[in-house]
């Protein structure tokens, strides 16, 4: 019962089932521990904070696009001032 704790409480952090896994199993073998919780914490948070960064940018967006006034996403893609990043995403979508 502690394990599945264990597990789920990870997995609410943000770890994949892999990488519970592997700090559980890390954690089991004190003796060959390569990694550690904070190491593995340490880089969750990065990807937290970019995931954050990048709601924070969506956020944004759609309130700019609800500013505008923008009804219709085919009409607001063809105004200079819409707030929509369709080139951005053209690009990023060619490379």
């Amino acid at each position: 019962m502690l394990l599945l704790r264990v597990i789920k409480a990870a997995q609410g952090l943000g770890f994949t089932l892999d990488e519970v896994t592997e700090l559980v199993d890390a954690g089991s073998h004190a003796h060959r521990r390569r990694t550690h919780l904070a190491d593995h914490a340490r880089a969750k948070l990065v990807q937290v904070r970019a995931k954050i960064a990048a709601l924070q940018q969506i956020e944004a967006t759609l309130e700019e696009t609800i500013e505008a006034g923008c009804d219709d996403l085919t009409v607001c893609a063809l105004k200079e001032n819409c707030p929509i990043p369709f080139q951005t995403i053209t690009l990023a979508d060619d490379v």
